[in-house]
């Protein structure tokens, strides 16, 4: 029952409910395998054999919510991955900023911007967008410290997304490749991208209002979003997101909803702002999604 009021659509739609349970599966069986110790040493050795990619010519940054300061080790790891200096932009709620700081003791190239605990990642990542303070850059990786305490499989579920998108340095430079594509808007694990009309939850009718008011054109406003809000953007591609002005106050008091609320909304306009302004979004592989 406890999965019913989780997903509502179980019954409607049986073979999407289904493919969700098996990804599940999947998550902590194979996807523990893939995170853990052995796994990683194996697909290190593996990548040592290949030829090492060119480091592209474009300006890289990493973006990162950190309302679990402990996790922080995890994103300075991806960040080490990237090539050059790499600025990381932290968010974070304004009372755990001295936790914080004892976390990144040391670390170089930090900006830290306190915020608000309201809107999870997302509102606290609109406002840095909308100061303008990630214009300079052609890629930005936006993670954030995910527990997802009501998933079984939560810790797994993170530390994939990490590996996927910044894990290894050949797979890493193979993306930011993809951004001296000036068309390319957003980067994203394929795995995680969700398409089938059961995803919109309980959040349709917001997404398609945020659109009104972005004026995406009809052909642009679909069901594809990155499940998790984690992924690899061109800060040009979310002027149309930007352009709302959207504030913290604007996002519900948390409550730790799981559903329905406007930063689930938003999750799902990502793509939506960049395929309004004519921008791809791609997979890992630099395949065209969508």
């Amino acid at each position: 029952m406890s999965a019913l009021r989780r997903y509502p659509y179980a019954l409607k739609y049986p073979y999407a409910f289904a493919r969700h349970v098996m990804d599940k599966i999947a998550t902590v069986t194979l996807g523990a395998l893939f995170v853990s110790g052995p796994g990683r040493r194996l697909r290190a050795a593996l990548a040592g054999v290949n030829p090492v990619s060119q480091v592209p010519d474009i300006k890289v940054a990493l973006i990162a919510h950190a309302y679990y300061a402990e996790l922080l080790d995890e994103i300075l790891a991806c960040r080490a991955v990237l090539p050059g200096t790499v600025a990381l932009h932290v968010t974070l709620p304004a009372e755990r900023m001295e936790i914080t700081k004892q976390y990144l003791a040391g670390a170089p190239d930090v900006i830290l911007h306190p915020c608000e605990n309201r809107g999870r990642d997302i509102a606290p990542f609109l406002t840095v967008l909308g100061s303008g303070a990630l214009d300079g850059y052609d890629a930005v990786l936006k993670l954030h410290t995910k527990r997802s305490p009501h998933l079984l499989d939560g810790e797994i579920r993170r530390k994939l997304l990490f590996d996927m998108l910044c894990g290894e340095r050949n797979a890493a430079l193979r993306v930011l490749a993809d951004f001296e594509d000036p068309s390319t808007g957003m980067v994203g694990w394929r795995n995680c991208f969700r398409t089938s009309p059961p995803y919109w939850m309980k959040n349709e009718a917001r997404v398609r209002e945020l659109a009104g008011r972005m004026d995406a054109p009809d052909d642009a406003v679909r069901l594809g979003f990155f499940e998790g809000s984690m992924f690899w953007f061109r800060p040009a591609a979310f002027a149309a997101l930007r352009e709302l002005k959207l504030m913290p106050e604007d996002f519900e008091p948390e409550e730790r909803q799981l559903d329905g609320t406007l930063h689930h909304a938003v999750e799902r306009c990502f793509t939506i702002a960049a395929w309004a302004r004519g921008f791809t979004v791609r997979d890992l592989r630099g395949r065209v999604l969508g």
